[in-house]
């Protein structure tokens, strides 16, 4: 919320009755401990991340709270609630539930879900937690799902639960999330789960959170959050003729979220934002989304610390937006450049045909870059290294030789000042395989695909 109305609300409430920020009208006839249940959050501006790991980190960074996306006991969470309070954090706690209907299998396939004939079950599941976890101080809101799909059992379901905790817990918040915000999926929570108190909002790319904003501002009409928001996801990039997403720049990854914090932050209803992801994700590409990068691309198994992660200038606009200075001491480099020749995102390659690749990369402290090489297997879902890594430090240009087996490759650079800092960018390249006997080769004009920005 924004200070000029953090000063008015505790006034507007005393003067105004039901009065809420600039807009939101409470309910009437709410008791006491329900009107508490909106007032705590009225001087509570969210600054947050989606992930519930490196608490101290995060507090010293001026995160103030930490989304979570699974309850997997009472005793774990009630101890993470524990070290987040010490700490001065506040938790969003969510219970993971399913879609109405077919559901994916993170390895492939699906499976079945009907809330109609195992909701009771889910329900008293949850309420179990609800009970065992209780009123702790540094709770800020439940969440009741992550993107599940808008249908009615789901809905019902929701209410149900949301309601339940409402009775134990009077003061308490509740929270679902939707992906974007449209119309048909906004009037069916309204209708299905009225008890509902917060919507969470996810979008990616400067475009999509400012018209959710919108969106949610004029359809909602209530306190909602940015539950997830980064840059563009791999949906939105341009692709290479043979369908590979081509990653954009750190440049103007930088630039758009600084541009997505702004509108959040101008946003009468919203309560802050917790962005997507703090860590650093294996699937799909760890240069989507990743606030932090592992040394080694595919990643290393999960622990609690995640002190050997760099920080990226992605991550430094998240510091400075919750700070309202840039990060002391270190500071990441930004990778400015990663082209091959030509000023091409992809290119076909011979099997172990050298290929340039120019890069630039600036650091704020002067400190020496190192920039560090893979070639990823691009057609798998999960970050998979085929070589690498290919270390230098003369800046301006790298020479890679494609690979001898023919396939659909990412190139994919670190620049790294050896100080705890990084960031990170892909180009794409394909080497063909071998043409039949006595088939005719395509001219070298053919061969070259996308320009880069």
């Amino acid at each position: 919320m924004k200070p000029f109305l953090r000063l008015f609300v505790p006034v507007l409430l005393a003067l105004a009755g039901p009065v809420f920020g600039q807009s939101f009208q409470l309910p009437a006839g709410l008791s006491e401990l329900e009107r508490k249940r909106f007032e705590r959050i009225a001087s509570f501006h969210i600054k947050g991340v989606c992930g519930d790991r490196d608490l101290d980190r995060l507090a010293r960074l001026g995160v103030n709270t930490v989304r979570g996306y699974s309850i997997p006991t009472v005793d774990e969470t009630r101890a993470k609630l524990d070290h987040a309070h010490r700490l001065g954090l506040k938790m969003i706690v969510s219970e993971w539930m399913p879609n109405q209907g077919a559901n994916k299998h993170r390895g492939g396939g699906t499976w079945e879900y009907d809330y109609n004939t195992r909701g009771e079950e889910l329900l008293a599941n949850v309420i179990r937690k609800v009970e065992g976890i209780g009123d702790h101080p540094a709770l800020l809101m439940w969440g009741l799902g992550n993107e599940v799909h808008l249908d009615e059992p789901y809905l019902r379901l929701v209410n149900r639960i949301s309601l339940a905790i409402h009775e134990r817990f009077p003061h308490h918040l509740t929270s679902l999330t939707v992906v974007n915000v449209k119309e048909p999926g906004i009037e069916a929570v309204k209708k299905f789960a009225p008890d509902i108190d917060i919507l969470g909002v996810q979008s990616y790319s400067l475009g999509a959170v400012r018209g959710a904003l919108k969106k949610a501002e004029a359809l909602w009409g209530k306190p909602f959050y940015m539950s997830e928001f980064n840059t563009k996801g791999p949906w939105n990039f341009d692709n290479t003729e043979w369908g590979v997403a081509l990653d954009e720049s750190v440049t103007r990854k930088v630039s758009d979220l600084r541009a997505c914090y702004a509108a959040i932050d101008e946003s009468p209803l919203c309560l802050g934002s917790t962005i997507f992801l703090w860590g650093h994700a294996v699937v799909y590409r760890p240069t989507y989304f990743s606030l932090l990068l592992d040394p080694e691309p595919n990643g290393q198994p999960k622990t609690s610390s995640l002190d050997h992660l760099m920080i990226t200038p992605q991550a430094e606009v998240m510091i400075e937006n919750f700070t309202g200075r840039p990060p002391d001491g270190n500071r990441a480099p930004v990778l400015s450049k990663l082209e091959f020749e030509g000023g091409l995102k992809s290119r076909l390659a011979q099997p172990g045909e050298p290929m340039t690749v120019l890069v630039a990369a600036e650091d704020p402290n002067a400190d020496k870059i190192e920039f560090a090489t893979w070639i990823l297997d691009s057609t798998s879902r999960n970050t998979k290294r085929v070589a690498g890594p290919f270390l230098q430090t003369t800046p301006d240009m790298i020479v890679i030789n494609a690979p001898d087996t023919p396939g659909e490759y990412l190139l994919l650079v670190y620049a790294r000042d050896k100080q705890g800092g990084a960031s990170a960018s892909t180009v794409a390249f394909k080497v063909p395989p071998p043409k039949p006997e006595g088939a005719t080769p395509k001219s070298e004009t053919a061969k070259l695909q996308t320009k880069a920005e």
